[in-house]
């Protein structure tokens, strides 16, 4: 560890660009090591190995971090340690200001796609090569034995752009009669990584608390094994990095990195349809990771076989292991969510406040969440008491008869039925004026009232590009504002849509 005079000295030096660059470098590295001794491995693994010293003098020291998230905890959690690693470090206190540096993240999946090509590691406190040279001496002795914070910690810190949250553990997600099978199913797969369910595939609309059960399994795993290598991401991500990978001619990296992990952990799979190649890298990924024994967990809003153009074999594939749903909660498991979720917020709701928003928002736990964050926020601010007339002032935009949101299969039924065309008509290549016009409105509806882009609303007509719905979607617009008939047939598909909804 450089000694405080040594450490004072840099400050004082008034380097140029390179060397200031270096020699906050050298002062985080200090510090993350005097930050190693007052932290768990776990604790230092989450919150400061991807963070970076951006700005130090004589007051301030100023540490950068890749989201507001983390910015938020480290403040709420970690002023403490921060500061007296910093006077440790330095010989004297400094101001603590910890700010958001997006490009981290960014950053960080791209250092990771680099080492893992080179088989090497980042020189960062407790860091050494794979199978090479001596371990750092302070890592060995502030790690537990034979457990490295990096080697445990690196895929899931450094190439996880989405970040794990905290609160998103088995312990605190609130198990009901809908959710019960996908609960344990989720707990065994963590149990038994490549045994038990394998691949683990959960599906289910949005806000019912898939995200919170895959990144509860990747907490589980890493308590049983931390130096288990756990990649979690979305599927966006993935094709992104596939197509980085393809213009920079990175493409053997980029199977290095995702062929090489112990866990993979891709949310929202559907976002693959429509894109054959990516496809096609990803059924290689997935059948090199299987062989191998290593544990893939995949989350859709729908099961394998309803993704839209998804080849059969990936479907095939996913359907290896266990398929299960997350089902909207029952009235029970709303009120134990609203407890729970008031509880943590430091004022219970009574209990037929508590009752009142159970039965009125009744699909979508996020909604759930948000109506108790700002019921609590209005009375706290206004200082009134919570009583159900004051939450129904509160929350009557969230009061609506709708039960849950139309799916794309309300749409398509409707307006197949009333336009008398199949289905398979609406996806395939032919463009007469009588199936054109049924595909625009229906793609019109999809986009006015579910929350597909456009991109995957043409995937569910046949694999046509976000360009072609646009086109639609503008057509069946001039046509409402200039024909009255279109309007009202318009506007009844959308009543009905609700009513089916209700």
């Amino acid at each position: 560890m450089t000694s405080s005079g040594s450490a004072a000295a840099l400050l004082a030096a008034e380097p140029g660009p390179p060397a200031a660059v270096r020699a906050l470098e050298t002062l985080w590295r200090d510090l993350q090591l005097a930050i190693r001794s007052r932290v768990e491995a776990i604790q230092f693994a989450t919150w400061f190995q991807r963070a970076t010293l951006v700005h130090a003098d004589e007051a301030v020291l100023r540490v950068g971090v890749q989201n507001e998230f983390t910015r938020d905890w480290l403040d709420r959690y970690y002023a403490e340690p921060l500061a007296l690693a910093a006077r440790e470090t330095l010989g004297s206190a400094r101001t603590i200001e910890v700010v958001v540096v997006p490009e981290l993240a960014l950053a960080g999946a791209r250092r990771l796609t680099d080492e893992s090509a080179r088989g090497t590691r980042r020189a960062d406190p407790g860091s050494s090569a794979d199978g090479a040279g001596e371990p750092d001496a302070a890592a060995s002795q502030e790690s537990p034995p034979g457990t490295s914070a990096a080697d445990g910690w690196r895929g899931l810190g450094l190439a996880a752009e989405l970040g794990l949250n905290p609160k998103y553990t088995f312990d605190n997600f609130v198990v009901g009669p809908c959710n019960r099978f996908a609960h344990a199913a989720a707990m065994g797969a963590a149990e038994q990584p490549g045994r038990a369910y394998n691949p683990f595939f959960l599906h289910g609309s949005v806000g019912l608390g898939k995200t919170h059960l895959l990144q509860s399994m990747c907490f589980a795993i890493l308590a049983r094994n931390p130096k288990a290598r756990i990649l979690y991401l979305s599927c966006e991500t993935f094709v992104n990095h596939f197509i980085n990978a393809l213009e920079n001619g990175d493409i053997q990296e980029f199977r290095n990195k995702y062929r090489s992990v112990d866990v993979l952990v891709v949310d929202d799979i559907q976002v693959l349809a429509n894109k054959e190649r990516t496809q096609e890298e990803f059924f290689h990924t997935f059948n090199t990771l299987h062989q191998q024994g290593k544990q893939i967990v995949l989350s859709s809003d729908g099961p394998p076989k309803d993704i839209p153009t998804l080849q059969e074999r990936l479907v095939s594939r996913f359907k290896w292991g266990l398929v299960t749903e997350m089902e909207p909660p029952c009235y029970e498991t709303r009120m134990a969510i609203l407890k729970r979720k008031s509880r943590e917020r430091g004022r219970e709701l009574p209990d037929d406040v508590a009752a009142l928003l159970a039965e009125r928002i009744e699909s979508n736990i996020r909604e759930l969440e948000g109506a108790v964050t700002r019921l609590l926020g209005f009375a706290n601010v206004s200082g009134s008491p919570l009583t159900c007339d004051f939450a129904r002032g509160v929350l009557r935009d969230l009061f609506t008869s709708r039960r849950q949101q139309p799916a794309m299969g309300d749409i398509l039924a409707l307006v197949t039925a009333h336009y008398d065309v199949k289905l398979s008509e609406l996806q395939g290549k032919r463009r007469t004026a009588a199936i054109v016009l049924p595909r625009q409105v229906a793609m019109y509806l999809a986009r006015k009232i579910t929350r597909h882009s456009l991109e995957e609303i043409g995937a569910y007509f046949g694999g046509r590009d976000h360009s072609t719905v646009l086109y639609g979607i503008e057509k069946v617009e001039n046509l409402r504002a200039s024909d009255a008939s279109m309007r009202e047939l318009v506007d009844d598909f959308l009543a009905k849509l609700q009513v089916r909804a209700g």
